[in-house]
């Protein structure tokens, strides 16, 4: 029997935090922000790092984990046992099991995210004075208008960036809970690599989705054993949309 994973759930919920964090994101870099017009550009980008706002984020990537691996184990472990879905099962343990896993990765990617927020809101900076200097306005005049400039541009940045966070963290998170949820059965359970059937698919992945049904413990790539695992590569794992699908005897 093939079972694979609520895609419908997976996709509603990525939208869902797909917006939130764009708001997040926001949030993170409002200390920036509300400085901009205060400070001389250059000086403002000394302080970018430490100005960006930890807690936002850490709160939405591990809501993320919190949230989507305990629903995805709950859901396989109700697929591959064909419990009824209105009857009970132990979300608490598994949400309780998700708190604890999620909090190596959130401070991982807490901190990888806002790396990569400083060098985004540094070179908006520097494209602003850029854009100024072709204008022929002077710094005095860019500093001035940097608060809201910087707002516009960074809201925009935010939508795919917020998208991209959004669809690796969930793919990961979904398909670590049902990964886990199968083997909680204790079944003979083979599983497979399914791509998204969309454009850009990485070649590896449609190799490893050409190899069909595997044992549970093996590895596609090191420490890859199904799409999104946070121990595999960046280069596996970041914007991915491939799914894991179970083959259950």
């Amino acid at each position: 029997m093939r079972i694979l994973t609520d895609e419908i759930k997976r996709r509603s919920l990525t939208r869902f935090y797909w917006k939130l964090g764009q708001r997040v994101l926001l949030a993170t870099q409002q200390p920036i922000i509300d400085i901009a017009s205060d400070i001389e550009p250059e000086s403002l980008k000394i302080r970018v790092r430490g100005l960006l706002k930890p807690e936002a984020m850490s709160e939405y990537i591990s809501g993320i984990w919190i949230k989507a691996g305990a629903l995805f184990a709950v859901d396989m472990i109700k697929r591959i046992e064909r419990i009824p879905k209105k009857q009970e099962t132990s979300y608490d343990f598994w949400e309780d099991h998700y708190r604890l896993y999620s909090r190596e990765r959130t401070a991982a990617m807490t901190g990888e995210i806002l790396d990569s927020q400083a060098v985004a809101v540094n070179n908006v900076i520097d494209q602003l004075l850029e854009e100024g200097m072709e204008r022929g306005i002077g710094v005095p005049e860019v500093q001035r208008a940097m608060r809201k400039n910087l707002t516009d541009t960074l809201t925009e940045i935010n939508k795919y960036q917020a998208e991209r966070i959004a669809r690796t963290e969930m793919i990961g998170a979904s398909n670590t809970g049902s990964f886990e949820g199968a083997k909680e059965t204790g079944m003979d359970i083979e599983k497979g690599w399914l791509t998204s059937g969309l454009g850009e698919t990485r070649d590896s992945h449609l190799f490893y989705e050409s190899l069909g049904d595997m044992k549970m413990d093996y590895e596609y790539a090191p420490g890859l054993q199904y799409p999104g695992d946070p121990a595999g590569a960046p280069e596996e794992i970041v914007n991915c949309r491939c799914t894991v699908v179970y083959n259950v005897d």
